[in-house]
C-alpha cells in the first residue's frame, strides 16, 4: 500500500497511544487485546515488513515514529536514552516526569549536579504559554531547557531572544535524530521561592526535611501541619531550601536501576519502565510478552 506522508503520520498518531505507561500496564496485568489490535492494524499499513513478535512491532513502530511522527513521548524517551542513560546514569541521576510545578507542568526533570527543566516543543506545539511555564519553573530549578525539533527551532531562538532569557537552554532534535545543543543553559537561582520548591515536596518529604533541619515538628492538628511547616520553610534562605529540596526529590529512584539500564529493556521501553518504576517480575511479564508471536 502505497501511503503519503501526511497520510502516514496521521496514521501514527492515531497508533501512538500503545506506547504509553496505560497500555503497559495493562500488559503488566494480563490485558493484551488492545496491544494485538493495534499491531494488527499497523501491519495492515505496512505490508511488506516482516515483524514476528511484539517487540519487533514495538520497535518498528518507534522508528516509524522517529521519523513521521515525533510525539512527546518520543522526546521523552530520547532524552533518557541520550541524556539520562546515555550521559549520566540511574546510580547518580533521577528524572521525574510530568512533575508540578505551581499552575504549571514539566515535561522531564532530571536531577544530577544541578536540577534541569526540559520543556519539550514538538513540531505541533506552539511557544504560547512557554513564558509562563518559564517564569515558573524558575521558582524551583536551577536551569531550564526547551528542546525541539530542527524545523522550529528558529522560532524558539528567537523567543529567547525577544523575552531576554538568554539563561535557557536549547536543544534542537535533528534530521538524524540526534539531540544537539544549540544554547546552553546557565544556572541561576536568583528567581527561586521557598513557597513553589516547598510545593514541590510530598508531605513525608517536607516534614523530614524541617524536622532535620530545625529538630522538631511544629506540635500543631495534622490540619495546619502544612501551613506551619511552611512558614518554617520561609525563614530558609532560598538556595539552602533549594538543595534540601534537591536531596529529597533525589531520593524518588527506581527499583530496578540495574535492569532498566542493561540492553534487557528495549531502547522504546527505558522511558516507561522509569515513569513506572516496575519491579523485577513485572518487567519479566513484560520481557515474556514482547518475545510472544503477533
Amino acid at each position: 500500500m502505497t501511503i503519503s506522508q501526511t497520510s502516514y503520520s496521521s496514521f501514527l498518531k492515531t497508533i501512538s497511544p500503545v506506547l504509553s505507561n496505560t497500555i503497559f500496564n495493562k500488559i503488566v496485568k494480563g490485558e493484551e487485546e488492545v496491544v494485538k489490535k493495534r499491531a494488527l492494524k499497523y501491519l495492515s499499513y505496512n505490508s511488506t515488513v516482516e515483524l514476528s513478535t511484539y517487540k519487533d512491532f514495538f520497535e518498528h513502530l518507534y522508528e516509524s515514529m522517529l521519523k513521521n511522527y515525533r510525539s512527546e513521548f518520543i522526546y521523552k524517551n530520547e532524552i533518557v536514552n541520550k541524556i539520562l542513560l546515555g550521559r549520566y546514569s540511574l546510580n547518580t541521576a533521577t528524572v521525574l516526569n510530568e512533575f508540578r510545578v505551581g499552575r504549571s507542568i514539566a515535561d522531564l526533570v532530571m536531577l544530577n549536579g544541578t536540577s534541569i527543566v526540559y520543556e519539550i516543543k514538538t513540531e505541533y506545539d506552539s511557544p504560547e504559554r512557554l513564558l509562563s511555564q518559564i517564569n515558573e519553573y524558575r521558582k524551583s530549578f536551577l536551569k531550564i531547557v526547551i528542546v525541539t525539533h530542527y524545523t522550529v527551532a528558529r522560532k524558539y531562538e528567537a523567543f529567547l531572544l525577544e523575552h531576554r532569557l538568554d539563561n535557557i537552554g536549547l536543544i534542537v532534535f535533528s534530521n538524524r535524530s540526534t539531540l544537539k545543543e544549540k544554547i546552553k543553559p546557565i544556572e541561576d537561582s536568583s528567581f527561586l521561592d521557598v513557597t513553589y520548591m516547598f510545593k514541590c515536596l510530598r508531605k513525608d518529604e517536607y516534614t523530614r526535611l524541617i524536622k532535620k533541619y530545625y529538630g522538631y515538628l511544629p506540635n500543631v492538628p495534622n490540619t495546619k501541619l502544612f501551613k506551619e511547616c511552611l512558614e518554617l520553610a520561609k525563614k530558609i534562605e532560598e538556595k539552602d531550601f533549594h538543595d534540601l529540596m534537591f536531596n529529597y526529590l533525589k531520593k524518588r529512584t527506581i527499583k530496578e536501576k540495574k535492569i532498566v539500564s542493561s540492553q534487557e529493556i528495549p531502547v522504546f521501553l527505558k522511558h516507561i519502565s522509569i515513569c513506572l518504576n516496575f519491579k523485577k517480575k513485572e518487567l519479566e511479564k513484560i520481557h515474556l510478552f514482547l518475545n510472544k508471536n503477533l
